[in-house]
């Protein structure tokens, strides 16, 4: 015959062993390594370093590095515009203070005036800053003026729009 504390005991043992799962899921949640995107990206020295010797204003660079989110990235992608496309300091710093990923928006720069222009284009680095993927998009835009013999505006124009829907991207299921 089963008495109540035996009941009463089976019935805490079980409410114990269900919680079990949970408990075992927030510990494995605690352990797993998150993205260390920026992680020790904190270098607001090198940032202003960096502003100041492109020939932003010490004022200037110590507002937008005291401001950024990665102050190290941001200082890399202006040397990296300003030097290698020969777009305005000042501007090259508007660009990548605009995006969340200022390292792709310098690769996307860089790599649309290496493949297509002779001359600096502000456009270029505005239409870069202004994409949620940098680098795809850059790739988008060399692609296709090399391919469809698109004009560069043309072809910035075109990769912009078409934005990134996976609905819309091959190949489909």
């Amino acid at each position: 015959m089963i008495n109540v504390t035996t009941i009463l005991s089976w019935s805490h043992l079980l409410r114990r062993f269900s919680l079990a799962p949970l408990t075992l899921g927030f510990t494995t949640a605690a352990l797993v390594a998150l993205p260390g995107y920026g992680a020790d990206d904190d270098n607001y020295r090198e940032c202003v370093a960096d502003l100041t010797a492109t020939g932003v204003t010490t004022e200037q660079a110590t507002a937008s590095c005291a401001g950024a989110r990665f102050p190290g990235t941001l200082g890399e992608c202006v040397v990296d515009v300003s030097q290698d496309t020969g777009i305005a300091a000042m501007d090259a710093l508007e660009g990548c203070e605009r995006s969340r990923r200022p390292d792709e928006v310098a690769d996307c720069t860089v790599d649309i005036h290496r493949a297509l222009l002779d001359q600096p284009m502000v456009s270029a680095l505005e239409h870069c800053s202004r994409s949620f993927l940098p680098e795809r998009y850059g790739v988008c835009v060399v692609d296709l003026s090399n391919e469809a013999q698109l004009t560069v505006d043309a072809a910035l124009d075109r990769c912009i729009r078409a934005g990134y829907r996976p609905w819309t991207t091959a190949p489909r299921q």
